[in-house]
């Protein structure tokens, strides 16, 4: 950890983190003229490089002789771009991941400030002109968005380029306002926007709570200026986000800032609109939909303090916040909120670490707790919050479970399931349908030979497209026109099996003709603001099937779903890896929960082909408190987390011999140093991976396997050290996944 800086560091040597894999801080003398600070970024020469790192420590001396030391090339701020806690924050990260702090530092900050931008910039505010006398003409039936616009900025007063988009406006409507001399533009400097006027104590709300929703608002109410986590267990529509906001209110008036944490970037612009609705001050976003410049506004203003809401996913707990007052993690079961690759930390476990060190209240919510929270709950770490009931709706939407076992299906569907879309769509309601799987069909084979289509560079079959033509491989991302023979008999024979997205999108057109089918997933939404033009359509309550993936499961609010089809509910029975059951679980209970939001009742039919099965008897004819109360108990008679803590070490090679040669020697360097150290810590491994090739690298894999969360550490540490004294060819790729969320 960081040493207090001295005022007079005559002499003194700056350790600096760079953005590199060694695992260390790298020794500079500073400039006679620029005083560097822990925090500050520095641009140095490493190697052939020009970096710019973050200056972590102020030492008297170095292990080199000074004459060896290079200088530092320049100092590239007046003061710290990150404040003590946050700064911390990533110390104790990169220890506990087991990271190169360089490059968690740079994981930590927008991309602009990576590169060396200056910190201190303007950004353009848009408002409305005072008007001419007359009133505005919009003639044309396409200036419709123009004067929607207008009456967007008109009341907000001022706003953003970014604040725009995020409404749905596209930079080319700001121009042609522009051009008509509607609106003008302004420049203010970021660090010089005054921090967020404290917001009224006294608010008068539409919204009467319930006796669960208000219990839950009084008992957070009491920890608000201590740290504490509040597990917010409620059902799907039991009104979690009324609770947030109460309380958010609290500490917005105290002129202090929240924080809030959601697990997919599709759910950030509703959720900004929402809470840009209920209090009336500057709410900004942070997630990958910003181009750099939008990102480094938004992150300036939450650090400057005049941002009064930060939402974002999962990197926006490095944010730094001038009067941080709450963080609140919404869906904190879900696995979004874990980085799997590179720096591979959880934003729901470092928010708690967060909130406990800067002494915040901290509110994690969801309808379907993961196990581990469950399990902090049951051990008093976590205060548990039930709301049981949903808003304005006496029953949750009726479950059922439809036997295929013995039955021939249509693209996927039962006649019984057909029978009950056609039956609410001629009611006038809307329809959801969801299936994880997301193209036209997982597989392509000879009905000739039995080939079938598999992708060269990994372990996994192509994925059919139908639009355009085209197989695709999900893992890797590689592509290949559509064959037109077999490879191996030259039969054109080909034919798919099973159904995605895309094929069922098909067959729904021509079933219902006159409904529309509103298909959501990766491949759908890729073009600029397609989700939030969907999501419009559907709120819009015309009868439609809304067809998808996960991305309809997380949070989403469709009033007029009274149908909910899960189409295969049986991926995640027999998954390879442990937590496969519950990650179904969640997922259905997420989806079913989509249905009967409103006064009108749901339904929900699971199709399955393994009926009895004692996961979905719980599910369904039980509560997921019921169902995790089992997985507990299996993962317990396992020694399985939450009862265990692991950590998976993974090398990645262009040969398995060589992958597998690494991680025999990490195994023997775990055997010799528990031996040494009397530590108890379970191998298992090193064996091939589940999916043993992706994107043309053989994966192996050794878990590790530990009661205690020290021991596990403490070896850990020990085995990067020795890491660092390892030559291993560049093309091998090694990483670590310290409590990891994917086993495959």
């Amino acid at each position: 950890m960081p040493n207090k800086v001295k005022p007079n560091y005559r002499g003194a040597i700056l350790q600096v983190a760079v953005p590199s894999p060694l695992r260390r801080v790298f020794d500079y003398l500073p400039l006679a003229d620029q005083k560097a600070l822990p925090g500050m970024r520095v641009k140095v020469s490493f190697g052939r490089q020009k970096l710019v790192g973050i200056v972590v420590d102020i030492a008297d001396s170095s292990a080199l002789d000074k004459n060896k030391l290079k200088p530092i090339l320049a100092v590239l701020d007046s003061e710290p771009v990150l404040n003590e806690s946050v700064f911390q924050l990533l110390i104790w990260a990169a220890n506990y991941y087991q990271h190169p702090l360089g490059e968690v530092f740079a994981a930590a900050l927008p991309a602009k400030l990576r590169a060396g931008s200056p910190l201190k910039k303007s950004i353009q505010i848009w408002s409305r002109k005072e008007p001419i006398a007359g009133a505005i003409k919009f003639p044309r039936k396409q200036a419709v968005r123009q004067k929607a616009l207008l009456d967007f900025i008109s009341s907000k007063k001022e706003v953003t380029a970014e604040r725009c988009r995020l409404a749905g406006f596209s930079t080319q409507l700001l121009k042609q306002l522009s051009e008509k001399d509607l609106i003008e533009s302004s420049l203010i400097s970021e660090n010089n926007a005054p921090t967020f006027e404290a917001l009224p104590k006294a608010v008068e709300f539409n919204i009467n709570l319930n006796n669960e929703q208000a219990k839950a608002v009084k008992t957070i109410s009491k920890q608000l200026n201590n740290y504490s986590c509040f597990l917010l267990d409620g059902v799907t529509g039991s009104g979690k986000t009324e609770v947030y906001m109460r309380v958010m209110q609290q500490q917005l008036s105290k002129g202090l800032q929240c924080l809030v944490l959601v697990p997919e970037i599709g759910l950030t612009p509703q959720t900004i609109s929402r809470f840009e609705e209920r209090f009336d001050c500057p709410v900004v976003g942070l997630h990958s939909g910003l181009n750099e410049t939008e990102r480094l506004s938004a992150w300036t203003q939450a650090r400057e303090g005049s941002a009064g809401i930060v939402i974002g996913t999962r990197s926006a707990i490095f944010t730094p916040l001038a009067k941080p007052g709450l963080i609140i993690v919404d869906e904190e079961h879900d696995s979004s909120f874990k980085q799997q690759d590179g720096f591979r930390y959880s934003a729901r476990d470092l928010a708690v670490i967060r909130a406990r060190e800067e002494q915040l209240c901290i509110v994690l919510g969801t309808a379907t707790p993961s196990l581990e929270s469950l399990h902090n709950a049951r051990n008093g770490k976590f205060t548990h919050l039930k709301l049981s009931q949903r808003t304005g709706i006496e029953q949750p939407a009726a479950m059922e479970i439809v036997d295929i076992s013995n039955t021939t299906l249509q693209e996927g569907f039962s006649e019984q399931l057909l029978y009950r879309i056609d039956k609410h769509i001629k009611h006038k309601n809307q329809v959801l349908v969801y299936i994880n799987r997301r193209g036209f069909a997982p597989i392509l084979n000879c009905q000739s030979c039995g080939w079938i289509c598999e992708c060269e560079n990994c372990v996994a079959q192509f994925t059919v497209h139908a639009n355009p033509a085209s197989i695709r491989c999900h893992h890797c991302g590689s592509t290949a026109a559509l064959p037109k023979y077999c490879p191996n008999c030259k039969s054109r024979d080909l034919s798919t099996i099973g159904v995605g997205t895309q094929r069922i999108e098909s067959y729904l057109k021509k079933q219902f003709p006159h409904t529309p089918v509103i298909r959501i997933d990766r491949d759908s939404t890729r073009r600029k603001n397609s989700l939030a033009d969907m999501l419009r359509q559907v709120q819009a309550g015309d009868p439609c099937i809304l067809l998808g993936t996960q991305m309809l499961a997380k949070g989403h609010h469709f009033p007029n779903i009274t149908l909910v089809a899960v189409l295969d509910a049986d991926a995640g029975l027999f998954s390879a890896d442990f937590r496969g059951q519950e990650h179904m679980g969640q997922t259905i209970v997420q989806v079913a929960g989509r249905a009967g939001r409103a006064e009108r009742a749901g339904e929900v039919l699971i199709q399955t082909r393994h009926a009895s099965h004692e996961t979905l008897q719980s599910l369904t004819s039980g509560s997921f408190a019921e169902f995790s109360e089992l997985q507990l108990k299996e993962r317990e008679k396992a020694l399985m987390p939450p009862f265990a803590h692991l950590c998976l070490l993974r090398a990645e090679a262009k040969e398995m011999k060589s992958a597998l040669a690494l991680l025999d020697r990490i195994a023997d360097s775990c055997d010799r140093f528990c031996k040494h150290n009397l530590l108890e810590i379970e191998k298992l491994g090193p064996i091939p991976a589940p999916m043993e090739k992706r994107a043309g690298k053989y994966r192996v894999q050794l878990l590790l396997k530990s009661a205690k969360r020290g021991s596990l550490q403490a070896l850990l540490s020990q085995l990067c050290i020795e890491l660092e004294g390892i030559k291993y060819p560049r093309s091998l790729r090694f990483s670590i996944d310290v409590d990891p969320q994917d086993l495959i």
